[in-house]
Order: structure tokens, then sequence, then C-alpha cells
């Protein structure tokens, strides 16, 4: 890796080896910046982990890579030359016994909803279109936006009760944000004309192909991490919790770590962190920040999850890469078989696993409920859904991930603005990632917040450029990141 070294050689640390962080430093190791990554866990990835056990591959939660970025996609196809595979997007969802697919199929929804309930579900939805068409204020609740994009029946024979398994908590309780960023453009119509029209230009949830890392997700981190390390003097270094990042001297802040070596302290030029920002501000960073800013940070939540991973002894269960549970009386909200997403997953053809994720808030009955227990329950399940033979599976366990889906509950925008327009302030310091910055992103968006911090450090773009990734009306309309290199 080229490191052309600058007039003075600037220490930036980084707080977090997810995709977001590691990116950021290895943009800047990469123009002559010496730094140095900092995480508390004992593996690189963060959410986009990827665990290996007995030659089979699980990444925690299924990553895909798209983006409508050409500079960020050249770069990334750069980085993982050679090392990727090309997905077909195939998802169902799964309700009341019954295989819907998504994105939505005329006939599918015909054959298998029925005619009647087919007809009340247009219907419905044209009365809410119609509704809309005089309503001037914007949706509020997550209820009234996924109303006025489907219908109420559609909502709640589909999205309520998904939503509600996932968030934990009533959709008239969560921000209708969610709604409009995750499913931006998408509608029954629009989803229609998809099916029936197939236009060239998809709304971002219908996406039909995406590329994927051949060994799992974590790829991506171990290739940037190597590269980083080429250099000498940078250092990726983890089980170090971060324990305070001093901004007393703003343009020499400090940053204090524990890790195998003890306590360590070390000035930077720059800060950049990964950590969740309601706890970088509650309890890291000094001096106190201003009571109303410590105040915001204490009423934001995050929603964690665990994967129970699941090997077994046949070929294939279902050939989808995503299927979304919406029954209630299904525990986990989601699974996926890593094996249709790449044949390395798993260690020969006649093997394959599957992924499946129970949304959950740390301390509640899924948190507290014990390995042998939820791994004895999702081979029950899917055996009930005749998807599995129990005597098929050959091992499983289950891997917790705190902090995994900033809450969108009503009120947080005000106060996550109250946090950013602090940081905003603090010349050495910035915030980058999902939840760095508090922002449902997938990977392709912390990889471009990365990539733009750097580009913001050697003073190319501004901060607020960072904290507009992700937030266009149109997924990714805008082209922040120049074109970069990997030498």
């Amino acid at each position: 890796m080229t490191s052309p070294t600058p007039t003075r050689q600037q220490h930036v640390i980084v707080l977090g080896a997810g995709p977001g962080g590691l990116t950021c430093a290895h943009e800047l190791a990469r123009t002559g910046y010496r730094v140095t990554v900092l995480d508390r866990e004992n593996f690189l990835g963060g959410l986009s982990r990827t665990i290996v056990r007995d030659g089979f591959r699980f990444d925690l939660g299924g990553h895909r890579w798209f983006t409508k970025n050409p500079a960020l996609d050249a770069w990334f196809r750069n980085l993982m030359k050679g090392r990727l595979v090309e997905v077909e997007r195939t998802s169902r969802i799964l309700f009341g016994g019954k295989w819907f697919d998504y994105p939505i199929s005329v006939g599918n929804v015909l054959k298998t909803a029925g005619l009647v309930t087919s007809a009340a579900c247009v219907l419905d939805y044209s009365l809410s279109y119609m509704k809309g068409l005089l309503r001037s204020a914007p949706p509020v609740t997550m209820e009234d936006a996924f109303t006025q994009q489907f219908g109420r029946r559609l909502y709640d024979m589909f999205f309520r009760r998904y939503s509600e398994k996932v968030w934990g908590r009533p959709c008239g309780e969560m921000s209708a944000d969610w709604v409009s960023q995750r499913s931006k453009g998408l509608s029954v119509w629009t989803a229609v004309s998809n099916a029936l029209l197939k236009p060239k230009e998809k709304a971002q949830s219908l996406i039909e192909t995406f590329l994927y890392p051949r060994y799992g997700y974590a790829d991506i981190c171990e290739r940037m991490r190597d590269d980083i390390l080429s250099a000498t003097g940078n250092r990726v270094m983890l089980e170090c919790e971060v324990r305070n990042v001093d901004l007393s001297d703003e343009l020499h802040p400090k940053v204090t770590w524990n890790g195998p070596n003890g306590l360590v302290t070390e000035s930077a030029d720059y800060v950049v962190s990964t950590i969740a920002l309601p706890v970088l501000v509650r309890k890291i960073i000094t001096p106190t920040p201003p009571a109303a800013v410590v105040e915001s940070a204490s009423s934001l939540e995050f929603r964690s999850v665990i994967c129970v991973n699941l090997m077994i002894d046949m070929p294939q269960l279902a050939p989808d890469t995503w299927v979304y549970c919406h029954d209630e009386g299904l525990g986990f909200a989601r699974f996926h078989e890593p094996k249709n997403w790449s044949p390395d997953m798993v260690p020969d053809a006649s093997k394959t696993s599957v992924v499946l994720e129970y949304f959950c808030t740390e301390g509640d009955k899924w948190w507290n409920t014990s390995e042998a227990d939820l791994v004895a329950r999702s081979v029950r399940e899917l055996a009930g859904l005749g998807l599995l033979d129990p005597a098929r599976v050959i091992g499983g366990f289950a891997v917790k991930a705190r902090e995994a889906y900033p809450v969108y509950n009503l009120g947080y925008s005000e106060r996550l603005q109250a946090m950013k327009d602090w940081i905003g302030a603090i010349p050495r310091l910035a915030i980058v990632g999902r939840g760095g910055t508090f922002r449902y992103n997938n990977a392709d968006h912390s990889i471009e917040m990365g990539l733009l911090t750097a580009q913001m450090i050697r003073g190319e773009v501004g901060k607020d450029d960072i904290l507009r990734v992700n937030t266009s009306i149109e997924y990714c309309e805008t082209n922040l990141v120049p074109a970069a290199t990997r030498d």
C-alpha cells in the first residue's frame, strides 16, 4: 500500500473496528496518516462479524452490498477483487402458514391470499390513497406512514406484526422516519408496476441482485485491516475498551483505554468514534457535556439481536436469501440460509445452515433465555413449519449483539439533533456508523461515512457532508464520495 508522507504525520485514533471505522482508518493510512483502531471485542467487524464453527461460516444477520454510488461501488469492487459473488435476491414473507413473494408478485398474491382478500387490500389501499391526497401534514408515527403507503389491511396483515416483533412496541409509538428511510419510493403501485412492467429504475426495497463477500461479510474488514497494518506505525487493537475521550484540549484530544497491557492514554490529532452515540456522550466524553445533551442521550434506546445458528446435514432448507416471519407465535422474526448467499459458507455441498434472528432488548425474556433453549426452540419451530427434520441438525449455538438497532421512538429526532449539534462544534471529534450516528445504516452507508470522514480530516469535504449519507429522498441520489483507490 502506497503511503505518501504528509508534512507532519498526524495521528488519528478510531474507536471501533466495524466497517465505518476501519474504512476511515484505511483511507487515512493510504494517504500517510498514522492510525490506531481500538475495539472492545476480540473480533473485527462489529455487527458485520462472521463466526466460523466446524467449517460453517455465519454472519451476524445477513448483510448485502448494494449502492447506487458508482465511485463507492468501484472502491468496494477494487478492495474485494476476486472475493465477491453476485446473489439473486429471493425473499418471501411467511404469514399465517402461507408464503408470499417479496417483492410482490401479482400472481402469487392472488393465488396465496385469495381473490377476496386481495381485492379488499386494493380497495382499502385506494381509500387510504385518496385520504392521503386530502391530508397536508406528513405522517408522524410508523403506523400512519405504513397505512398511508399500503392501506390499513396490508399494514395489519404484514407490517404491524413484523415491525412490532422487531421493535418490541406498538407502531403508534414509533416515528414515521424509519418507514420513509427504509422504504422510500415503495408502495402498492410501485410494487405492482415493478412486478408487471419491469421498469429500469426500481425502488430501493425492490433490489433484485446484490454483491456478497465469498467468505462472509467480515472479509471486508479483514481486507482493510491487512492494508492498514502494511504501513509502519499503524495499529488495529482488539480487546481494548475505551474508558475516556478527554476533550480538554480541543485540538489534541486524548483517549484512554483498558487493554491487555492495562490502562493506556494517548494523544491524537483527531478522534473518530463509532461507539454508540448515547454511550459516548453519557459515559466516555470529558469534560461532561451540557446537561441538556446528556439528558437527550439518556432518552435514546437501542434494540439488540440474538442470532441462533444451526448446522444442518441436508443440502438446503429453502431457496430464499431472506424469509420474513410475521406470525406472532414464532419467536424469530427473520432467517436466512448462508449457503444461498455463497457456497463457501458451508464445508461441503451436502450441508447447509440457517441463521434465525430474535430481536430483543437487553435484559428481556429473549435476552435471558439460555442458549440451549434458544437452539431447541428454533429447531422445533422450523420443524413445525415443515422446513426441517430435527434429526438433521448436527449443531447449534447463539450469538448476542447489543446496541444493534437504533430505536426511532417518537421525539427521538429532536433529542438526537441536540447531541449532533454539540458534537458538530467540537473541532477534532467525528462520529461514524450506525451506532455512532444513531442512524439505521446499511453497511454501504457506514463505509461511505468512513470514506467521507477521512476526506473531511484531510480538509477535502465538510463535516456536514458525513451526516448527509443515507438521508436523501432518493436512495444514494447524491454521489458524495469521489473516486478512491486501493493501491
